[in-house]
């Protein structure tokens, strides 16, 4: 009788311990929204002060926080010196840095900082672009998906032939690949995330339907997706993006196996609010964050309805130079007809005027990872955390404002970033129109959960003393 009650006990006490160690990881895990990762991130990217690269451009600029005037505009600064030193540019490097001068607010048609690249959209369509590999084509189609650009007359390539060349590149079994003949998730997800906008093009449809079923075939049962031979975040934040993209919910049945995407793009998280590589590594990682920060951002848009992250037309973001809108001399009556004693009618129209001083050029971009500027035409991104925006500014004396050295122009507008931040998009405070637990609900998850395990490992410590003195005795 007596070892029957010992063993009862371990088995209480094993049971108490296995529920205590599950239950308190789940708990803080249960904590983090979608929001409140995208926050973390742009917090760890942001707190370096700077925009380290054109990726961490994009993803802060899709963020909940984009970036303060100052930093962007050191980071155009940092492009013009790039544009600078470089006499030849290739393709992808066209690409890559239109989609990083659309992201902080700056125009890639207009750099008169620059000696010689003054309009890289040009230069873009007037490279060969088309013979330069499949980034070459995915990241064209990305750059020139940022904004609505007018072809030169002396273009190389049309938007038609570069989506007739990446469709002439997919591989048998549905996927995209850098080479061989088997697709690979990164450039497969990159490829879906390139063609997304031209679905109505002839072919496009039935070449991302193969490619998301083959996706799905490939996902593993964590959730996650493997890249090349390991199972990684950046192959997963990409397969997100595509995923997304084509109108597919990365949380419902098509991708879910033992877990589903957003789930396994979570475990990657580390406590600095950053993101690491492997599963097995301890430590974040510049480029993990970077991809998984723009893919949760445009999953936030796939959630409103937004559409793409590379769509700046219709999610415009804070721009470096405010338009002003003049107003139209046809709509004002002449002085003349004011009456003695009224206000002049033309006194309201310069006021309407005025609160379209801070009008924002609306583009959006499409981020694709393309890690670091060495290797953009061979590896998937794998870019640097970006700078923060409020506490960590750069010293913005003798950085004008693109295109206009006054003084009365430099001066940052927090007005103005305020109002463009409006029109990023509505991605902010989405987490409760779309089911997902809000910040006050999943603290209250955490807390009845980090109980129960603390509480459940106290009855484990329990009865193993209770069975160790009963031995003694």
């Amino acid at each position: 009788m007596k070892n029957i009650k010992q063993k009862i006990l371990i088995i209480l006490a094993t049971l108490s311990l296995v529920i205590g160690f599950f239950a308190v990881p789940a708990g803080v895990f249960a904590a983090v929204t979608v929001d409140e990762a995208i926050d973390s991130g742009t917090s760890k990217i942001l707190s370096t002060g700077k925009l380290a690269d054109d990726w961490q451009s994009l993803g802060v600029a899709r963020s909940n926080t984009p970036a303060s005037k100052e930093v962007r505009q050191a980071r155009y600064n940092d492009i013009v010196a790039y544009l600078n030193q470089s006499d030849r540019l290739s393709a992808t490097d066209f690409e890559r840095t239109i989609i990083g001068v659309v992201s902080i607010g700056g125009d890639p048609t207009h750099i008169p900082e620059a000696t010689t690249h003054k309009n890289l959209v040009e230069e873009l369509y007037q490279s060969n672009a088309m013979n330069s590999g499949v980034n070459a084509i995915i990241y064209g189609l990305l750059a020139l998906q940022t904004k609505e650009y007018a072809v030169p007359e002396n273009a190389n390539f049309s938007i038609q032939e570069m989506v007739d060349k990446l469709l002439s590149l997919q591989k048998a079994d549905g996927g995209w690949a850098l080479g061989g003949a088997v697709g690979d998730v990164d450039m497969t997800g990159m490829a879906i995330t390139a063609l997304a906008k031209y679905k109505d093009m002839p072919g496009v449809s039935t070449a991302l339907d193969r490619s998301v079923a083959w996706l799905s075939s490939v996902q593993l049962k964590s959730g996650g997706f493997k890249g090349w031979s390991n199972e990684n975040s950046n192959s997963l934040s990409q397969a997100l993006m595509a995923i997304t993209l084509t109108g597919n919910d990365p949380k419902g049945a098509l991708f879910t196996k033992d877990s589903d995407m957003i789930t396994a793009l979570m475990t990657y998280r580390t406590a600095d609010g950053g993101f690491k590589w492997l599963p097995t590594d301890t430590q974040s990682n510049g480029m993990a964050l970077e991809q998984a920060l723009y893919a949760l951002t445009q999953y936030k848009f796939y959630l409103n309805g937004s559409g793409s992250i590379y769509d700046f037309v219709n999610n415009p973001v804070p721009q470096l130079i405010e338009t002003p809108v003049e107003p139209d001399p046809s709509t004002e009556e002449p002085s003349s007809s004011a009456e003695p004693g009224t206000e002049d009618s033309n006194s309201s129209d310069s006021n309407s005027s005025d609160s379209n001083v801070s009008s924002e050029d609306s583009s959006t971009t499409t981020s694709i990872s393309d890690g670091s500027d060495e290797n953009t035409e061979e590896t998937i991104s794998d870019s640097e955390g970006s700078s923060n925006v409020e506490k960590n500014t750069t010293d913005s004396s003798g950085a004008g404002i693109i295109g206009d050295t006054d003084s009365s122009t430099t001066a940052p507008s927090k007005e103005a970033d305020e109002e463009a931040v409006q029109n990023t998009s509505n991605n902010a405070n989405s987490d409760n129109a779309k089911s997902l637990p809000s910040t006050g609900e999943a603290n209250d998850y955490m807390f009845l959960s980090v109980l129960l395990g603390a509480s459940m490992l106290l009855v484990g410590v329990f009865f193993l003393a209770k069975n160790k003195r009963k031995q003694n005795n």
